[in-house]
């Protein structure tokens, strides 16, 4: 479960709404999903930022047990910093949004593609892909 959970948070991710405009938001979960990684909190990551069909695809947990589980098997996996370089466009329809970045994991920049949805007025994060 671990692992599925590390492939997702590794391709994807998800933030609150900060006052703007969809696509501002958007991007903001993107950014917010990145420091929550790189400051190894689980809290933040599970809670607030990651969809709950997310958090229950990813752990095989439901309802409220899905959340702790999350925050148990973020805790245990292998801390790689992440940088933003770039957002390269955002998409935004309705309740859903994609936002294709560049990130640099490890010295490398990778594509990345991020899917959210608005969740409690929220975006979070509900899946994504590499390239």
């Amino acid at each position: 479960m671990a692992r599925r959970l590390t492939a997702l948070v590794l391709a994807v991710l998800a933030v609150a709404g900060c006052g703007g405009s969809d696509k501002d938001d958007a991007n903001q979960a993107v950014r917010n999903f990145i420091k929550a990684n790189n400051e190894r909190d689980a809290d933040k990551l599970c809670d607030d930022l990651l969809s709950k069909d997310f958090i229950e695809q990813a752990t095989g947990a439901t309802g409220g047990r899905a959340r702790t589980v999350c925050k148990q098997q973020f805790k245990q996996l292998r801390a790689l910093k992440r940088r933003l370089l770039r957002i390269v466009k955002t998409e935004v329809d309705g309740d859903r949004a994609t936002v294709r970045a560049v990130i640099e994991v490890q010295r490398q920049p990778q594509p990345q593609v991020f899917r959210l949805k608005k969740e409690d007025s929220d975006w979070r994060l509900a899946g994504g892909s590499g390239g």
